[in-house]
């Protein structure tokens, strides 16, 4: 695994099965909101980021943790693995309400947390299974030849995949690091006017 894309409903664990998955495997991790909201609490204009996204998702190694449909069918012909957490709508409800309670809507880009909580958001998360879920599926079939996809229904699956990742050697993780910068490391550039 050298691009990992992880995708899913909101509250279902995609950064923090991103930020795991890139210390295992030694690989930079790209969180998405810190692409689409560079500052502050407006997006950026959607052909910028998507931009953005699209050149991270052409490196040559990367776990991006971003469920922007628009962008998706690029990431998934790039990706080696498509990891699609698949949760039921009330554990990413659940999911949610963990995030609301232990970051209170704190925006830290080391950790890639960014508790941006909005009644939009929510009802994002009440339709996703009916309206975002089959886009998904149809793209994840159309890559399926090229493309390792592991869909992953319960936490308790999640663990157990992630238990099953072979971690990188420090000096395989140091080849990594080497050959491809980690974005969030990186200052953000001055958002544009």
């Amino acid at each position: 695994m050298r691009r990992v894309a992880v995708i899913g409903c909101g509250g279902a664990g995609k950064t923090t099965l991103a930020r795991e998955l890139g210390a295992r495997l030694g690989l930079p991790v790209v969180h998405a909101d810190f692409v689409v909201y560079r500052t502050g609490d407006a997006p950026r204009p959607e052909l910028e980021w998507q931009a953005e996204l699209a050149a991270l998702a052409d490196g040559e190694a990367w776990v991006i943790d971003a469920m922007k449909v628009s962008s998706l069918e690029h990431r998934v012909a790039r990706a080696d693995t498509v990891v699609f957490l698949d949760l039921p709508r009330r554990a990413c409800y659940l999911g949610v309400l963990r995030r609301r309670l232990r970051y209170r809507g704190l925006v830290d880009r080391e950790r890639g947390v960014a508790d941006r909580i909005t009644w939009e958001f929510l009802r994002w998360v009440g339709r996703f299974p009916r309206e975002v879920r089959p886009r998904i599926l149809d793209v994840l079939e159309r890559h399926a030849a090229t493309t390792e996809v592991v869909v992953l229904r319960t936490r308790r699956q999640v663990r157990g995949w992630l238990r099953r990742v072979p971690e990188r050697t420090s000096h395989q993780r140091s080849a990594s690091a080497s050959t491809t910068p980690n974005p969030i490391a990186a200052p953000a550039p001055p958002a544009k006017a």
